[in-house]
């Protein structure tokens, strides 16, 4: 896949992301502990809001990323984008492991295909 769009790709992805948090906050908190009420669900939501706000960065930084020339850097990039979505598939997957939460299925099918993705984007590269 050409840098250019696999780039727009991973600013996709959590974009998507951002917006479903400001938007269902409580859908989120409430997936993952059903019974959260009061301050805890208060608490959990504002977590959201702070993560979309950390998403934005994140999207930012990816889409402006896209006009970077020089092969090396565009493959220095594309493996930092691998092993980011990788560890966030890896956390998504651990927290149903080590915490019984639920998983959290397009969020772990979103980010382990942009993980692969990037990681053959970055080896097709020449």
């Amino acid at each position: 896949m050409p840098y250019k769009m696999m780039m727009s790709l991973v600013a996709a992805v959590p974009l998507v992301f951002l917006i479903a948090f400001l938007a269902v906050p409580e859908f989120f908190i409430l997936q993952a502990y059903p019974s959260a009420e009061g301050l805890g669900l208060e608490i959990g939501i504002t977590h959201r809001y702070i993560m979309s706000g950390m998403l934005f960065i994140i999207v930012c930084l990816a889409f402006q990323s896209r006009s970077v020339e020089g092969v090396d850097n565009q493959k220095a990039i594309l493996l930092g984008a691998a092993i980011g979505f990788s560890a966030m598939c890896a956390v998504i997957i651990s927290m149903t492991v080590f915490r019984g939460l639920p998983l959290s299925v397009p969020p772990m099918i979103a980010t382990g295909t942009i993980a692969v993705l990037s990681f053959w984007s970055r080896w097709k590269l020449d």
